[in-house]
């Protein structure tokens, strides 16, 4: 009897074991399920949701985003290159660009635009072959210019090979460079002016004055009147206004700033301009320093 008792008593006890493992199991079933259940719906939510912009729209390199507006940068067409990009000959070297240096003759002239002119620069369209006169005393010298020449005729025409022949004059002068500090006592006198080889005729005398430090002698200055000559006028026979800024005896009308015909300058090539210059307390004896046609 005792014995039968053990026995239902052991078997009693293997039941309850035995349910509670299956419960156990059923619990740890239903958490497993759980985490795959979520991670099934939370990768459900990640593919059916809607990519962001930033997401999908690469950033717009072309574009400058201010002042709340966008605007976007121009891009080159395809096949065709930059302005940066393209290749440009470099212009030709000329030799004979010419410079006027402290206590140079030189012959200045511009055309009536302007465009064509020599001002004593070696960057001028007209300083190739310039001739100038370096004054050392008293005596007569001379200066010229010329349009024939490969580097005028580049600087104007941007091709060598054209001639000019479209040259006219709208101001013209003799010039002694930095004159008033290297010979301020010198008195230019003009004698003869030839145009391509044909002496033209001078229909009034020059004078001398001062400006921007340079001596100067107007061949053809139209925006000086003869009842407005510069007070510091002067020719060889002395001053042409007293310190009162009155006319000296020696001002009677025949010196002007424009003393040639202006339409004898249309269409020159060459210039050749002689002068004597006086006041000095020497004599010039040394060979002219100008350019010889």
């Amino acid at each position: 009897m005792l014995n039968a008792k053990k026995i239902l008593t052991m078997i009693i006890a293997s039941a309850m074991v035995c349910a509670s493992l299956a419960s156990c199991g059923d619990k740890d079933k239903k958490k497993t399920n759980t985490k795959a259940q979520s991670t099934a719906e939370s990768s459900a939510d990640e593919t059916t949701e809607a990519p962001t912009e930033a997401e999908t729209v690469p950033p717009n390199t072309d574009a400058v985003i201010s002042d709340n507006s966008i605007d976007l940068l121009a891009k080159p067409v395809e096949g065709e290159e930059s302005a940066e990009e393209e290749e440009t000959e470099p212009a030709p070297e000329f030799y004979g660009a010419v410079t006027a240096d402290t206590g140079t003759a030189f012959l200045a002239l511009n055309t009536d635009d302007w465009n064509i002119q020599y001002w004593g620069n070696a960057e001028d369209p007209l300083s190739y072959n310039a001739g100038l006169a370096a004054i050392d005393g008293n005596g007569q010298y001379s200066v010229s210019l010329t349009a024939d020449s490969d580097g005028a005729r580049y600087a104007i025409n941007n091709d060598a090979s054209v001639p000019v022949t479209s040259n006219s004059m709208g101001m013209a002068a003799v010039m002694i460079k930095n004159g008033e500090v290297a010979c301020p006592d010198a008195v230019i006198t003009i004698t003869n002016i030839y145009v391509d080889g044909v002496e033209i005729p001078l229909n009034k005398r020059n004078y001398t004055n001062t400006e921007t430090g340079n001596i100067r002698a107007n061949i053809y200055n139209e925006y000086v009147s003869e009842d407005s000559l510069p007070k510091d006028a002067k020719a060889a026979e002395g001053e042409l206004f007293n310190k009162r800024g009155k006319p000296t005896d020696i001002n009677d009308g025949s010196f002007s700033a424009q003393i040639v015909n202006k339409a004898d300058f249309d269409n020159w090539t060459y210039i050749t301009v002689y002068f004597t210059v006086s006041g000095l307390d020497h004599d010039h004896y040394a060979e002219e320093y100008n350019y010889e046609w």
